[in-house]
């Protein structure tokens, strides 16, 4: 047997695997923090829900006067418990500005804190993709009546599938959330690509569709990038949120959204 030739043939290729664990709003991919690794993040998202959408679903800006924006901040931290697992605590900050119709809201708080468990199930070689699936549990320690999240505790399950090319890589990222007492569920649909035209700059795109029962849904795109640097331990990532459509009351047709990251 010729095991050089062998060898040859298994041997990865060197871009199978070079992704990021996550994009900039909602995408994720197959990738784990790595055993014994600890790694922090930090998710600035500002929000001005600039129209409101009339009884024939069209939308308009709002009133003179009227307001509605928020600020969010998720702090959350992840650790490689065992291989190709990791777990992982999210804690979300919102800053409300509303007023609308004189009826303002200048609250600001915790919203539902997350913990879930990620299993990177399937390795990525040079011909399969990577599979991945995450478990999550929100808790209950919203306040709807100050529009800081929900008192209703959630399950969450979301699939990952990741493969990389030499000059880039694609993700999708299915979600389905279903609440423990209000009848609300929530299915998602997130999808990414990643472009590797240098070793530390990396331009992105990442689609969103999002729809909550009773509720009405969202299809959002997100053009970015992703910076990688201090020897590719911590990355800056900047996107911009684009809604292509919307059925609810209110919505935000272009926001940003960043994120500061890094691994020890």
């Amino acid at each position: 047997v010729n095991t050089d030739r062998q060898d040859a043939v298994e041997e990865l290729n060197p871009w199978c695997g070079k992704y990021c664990m996550s994009f900039f709003t909602k995408t994720r991919t197959a990738k784990t923090i790595g055993k014994d690794h600890l790694s922090i993040a930090l998710k600035m998202q500002y929000f001005d829900w600039d129209e409101k959408r009339d009884a024939s679903g069209d939308y308009h800006s709002l009133p003179s006067g009227d307001k509605k924006r928020k600020l969010t901040n998720v702090f959350c931290a992840k650790y490689g418990w065992a291989k190709d697992h990791h777990i992982g605590l999210g804690v979300p900050m919102f800053f409300n500005d509303f007023d609308l119709g004189g009826t303002t809201n200048k609250s600001e708080g915790v919203g539902n804190i997350f913990i879930f468990e990620k299993w990177n199930f399937l390795k990525e070689t040079n011909t399969r993709p990577a599979m991945a699936v995450d478990f999550w549990y929100y808790l209950p320690t919203g306040d709807p009546d100050r529009k800081l999240g929900s008192d209703n505790g959630a399950y969450k399950i979301t699939g990952e599938v990741s493969k990389a090319w030499k000059a880039f890589s694609l993700h999708l990222n299915p979600a389905y959330t279903f609440n423990e007492t209000k009848k609300s569920d929530i299915d998602e649909i997130n999808a990414g690509v990643i472009f590797t035209p240098t070793k530390n700059f990396w331009p992105a795109v990442e689609y969103n569709y999002y729809h909550a029962e009773s509720k009405g849904h969202a299809h959002d795109i997100v053009p970015g990038f992703i910076w990688k640097f201090a020897k590719g331990a911590a990355s800056f990532k900047l996107g911009v949120v684009v809604n292509m459509d919307s059925t609810y009351t209110y919505r935000d047709e272009v926001g940003f959204v960043t994120k500061l990251f890094y691994r020890f």
